[in-house]
């Protein structure tokens, strides 16, 4: 344990053992953490950052202390798998000390960065302590464009420079894009650069508002029709939603619990500040670990679970299911509750429901016409891809 020439395993070889182990009760397998608030980029979009020299910010983080405080306790509950965040991760330099101390602890480590601050030194320290895997955000193919949506002369380059940095040390990486009305035109020029670092590339065309309340970067996002156009656009979209529209039933999924996704069940989020919570979007309620144990915390929010809906909403009855991404995160941050429905959320839900009917439709009409035809043979339908986490 500890030791960075150990063989890396990934999530998904270790976590179905353990979920399957469970059978079906509470347990904290892995969760993630904001390093800090604070990014040296200032993107259009972006629901979480604040500046990069701001003393108000730094001064709610965490200590080095503290965040390894929250790590023992965290393995001690049989937390194992952690993921790194923020804001931008690297901004804080006691970086190299946190990312070490979690290693050392065993956990299992991924990391998201925009990867403008990996130089030389960030590199080989995450090519000794190897991360699980490590994402990076491209918000362009080109400089202008990367450039207008970063506001930050000089960033493209540097971002360049971190994907290399990172591809020469043999670190496990992937690509990804948040889609905005500035850098949509751009989202196959950022594929095939993924393709020609051969690397994985996701891009997402979904927004969210502003932790802090403000609303101006809603100004980018693309309308539902366009975020559910890019479902059916790509490939590699479509192939990964075969599955889940297949098992597709129209249900009415949210009449009883305000809770009806994973959240909390086997992950959890801690912010900057130590607060723990459901997930990351769903910020209340949230445990202060630095007055508590994390153990405390878990189980205090488990109850939250079990909360019942009290709002007589659409959401009760609709059928959409789980093709709506409709969840407590949603309605925090535009109502200020945990149950009124956001509208723009469910348009797009709605839009995957029709495409869902047409899908299925296409394919009975399809199977008529084969006839005898081996369903291996069949050819599925196009699909479409959930909406990705914020990162």
């Amino acid at each position: 344990m500890g030791c960075p020439g150990s063989p890396e395993l990934t999530l998904g070889e270790v976590g179905e053992h353990l979920v399957a182990q469970l059978a079906g009760r509470r347990f904290p397998l892995g969760g993630s953490i904001d390093l800090t608030q604070r990014c040296n980029l200032t993107c259009l979009m972006c629901y979480i950052n604040q500046p990069a020299g701001s003393r108000a910010a730094r001064a709610q983080e965490l200590s080095t202390a503290q965040f390894a405080a929250i790590l023992d306790q965290l393995v001690a509950a049989g937390v194992f798998s952690m993921l790194y965040t923020g804001g931008e991760p690297l901004l804080r330099p006691d970086f190299a000390d946190l990312w070490r101390y979690g290693k050392r602890q065993g956990l299992l480590l991924s990391l998201f960065t925009n990867g403008t601050l990996l130089t030389e030194r960030e590199a080989d320290l995450l090519a000794e302590w190897r991360p699980t895997s490590m994402e990076i955000t491209l918000y362009g193919a080109t400089r202008e464009t990367y450039e207008r949506v970063t506001r930050t002369p000089g960033a493209y380059d540097r971002c360049m420079r971190g994907i290399e940095l990172a591809l020469a040390r043999g670190l496990r990486l992937n690509l990804k894009s948040v889609l905005v009305r500035a850098n949509r035109h751009e989202v196959d020029a950022m594929r095939a650069m993924a393709a020609g670092w051969g690397v994985d590339y996701r891009f997402d065309g979904v927004l969210w508002p502003r932790l802090d309340g403000g609303a101006s970067e809603l100004t980018q996002r693309l309308t539902p029709t366009e975020v559910v156009s890019l479902d059916q656009e790509y490939p590699e979209r479509q192939a990964e939603y075969d599955e889940r529209l297949l098992g597709y039933r129209p249900s009415a999924v949210r009449n009883e619990y305000v809770y009806t996704c994973g959240a909390g069940h086997r992950s959890f989020h801690i912010d900057h500040a130590g607060l723990l919570s459901l997930c990351m979007m769903a910020r209340r309620p949230a445990y202060d670990l630095t007055r508590g144990s994390f153990q405390e915390g878990w189980d205090e929010l488990g109850v939250v679970l079990r909360k019942r809906r009290t709002l007589d909403s659409r959401c009760v009855t609709c059928t959409v299911g789980s093709l709506c991404t409709q969840c407590p995160g949603w309605s925090q941050l535009v109502h200020g509750d945990d149950e009124t429905p956001v509208d723009y959320v469910c348009e797009m839900g709605r839009l995957r429901a029709e495409n869902a009917r047409a899908s299925v439709e296409d394919r009975r009409s399809a199977g008529q016409a084969a006839g005898s035809e081996p369903a291996a043979q069949k050819q599925p339908a196009a699909q479409m891809q959930p909406a990705a986490g914020a990162e």
